[in-house]
Order: C-alpha cells, then structure tokens, then sequence
C-alpha cells in the first residue's frame, strides 16, 4: 500500500516563507541547495515543525550523481536515525530547490530514489520575479520494493496558519 495515499501534508506559512526564501536569496538563486525538512506525524498527516540546511551536500549550479551510492545511502540512514532520535521529530526527508522552477523530478533525482528503492524527496521552488516564477513546494514519494514498476506519487503540501 501506498505511503502517500489519504495522507495530508501541512506546512505553517512562517516555515514556507523562510525556506522559499532562503532558496530565493542573491547568493542563492542560481544554486541548488539541500535541506532536511522535519514533521511530526499525527494520525493521518504530517505537519512540517522545522528544518536546517544540509551542510554535508554543498551547494551547485547543476544536479550531481553521488561519487559513492552506497556512501550516500549509509549516510541518509545514519543523519535520519539521528534526528529522529536528537530532535525527536517523527518525519525526516531530504529537500532540495530547482532554481529553474521544474516541479518534476531531475534525472539524478530518480536515480537516487530507484537506489534507495523507497523514499520521499522534497522540491523547493524559489521565487523569481525575472521567469514570473511562484515559490512552491512539492513532494514526490518513490516507492519499487514491491512492484516492477515504481509507484511515483506527488505530495500536494498545503499551507497552513500556526
């Protein structure tokens, strides 16, 4: 079954704005930068309490392969457990910006998830007033344990008051 089904994402609008900001600022705009967004899990939905740049991927203009998957994969695993267990958080994904404005998957993207064989990954759209362009956030929940073809589902977040 479905990890993204009847399942609702909430996000504060403080939170929205900070993260789309800071994807939107001068030094910013061009780079694609990642982050670690947190929720925590009450029934059916989750509510985005906080998140931090993730210092270990730096910032560049393009989507890059990891140089090693499996290092990838061991470190994804061991930064999850730790906020899991350091912040107390139920929810821990990865989130990066495309400063294009492109809401799909990036190549790179997909062969990370197919690699992990199960995952959410966050897309953090900045503004850019230049491309009439509207800051946004999607998820894309990745999921081939149990089918030949992968099931790709979009994660719709919606923006809520504190």
């Amino acid at each position: 079954m479905s990890g993204a089904k009847d399942f609702r994402y909430l996000i504060p609008q403080r939170i929205f704005d900070e993260l789309t900001q800071k994807a939107s600022e001068e030094g910013n705009k061009d780079y694609i930068m990642h982050f670690w967004v947190f929720a925590d899990r009450k029934e059916n939905f989750g509510i985005v309490n906080k998140y931090i740049v993730n210092t270990d991927l730096r910032k560049s203009k393009v989507h890059v392969k990891p140089r090693s998957w499996m290092r990838y994969k061991k470190s994804k695993i061991y930064n999850m457990r730790k906020f899991k267990q350091e912040l107390g958080v139920d929810i821990v994904w990865q989130a990066h910006t495309h400063p294009s404005g492109n809401e799909k998957l990036h190549a790179i993207d997909k062969r990370i998830l197919k690699y992990l064989s199960n995952g959410v990954m966050l897309i953090i759209i900045p503004t850019n007033k230049e491309k009439a362009q509207e800051a946004n956030l999607v998820g894309w929940y990745y999921d081939k344990r149990y089918t030949k073809k992968p099931i790709i589902e979009k994660m719709v977040f919606e923006i809520i008051s504190e």
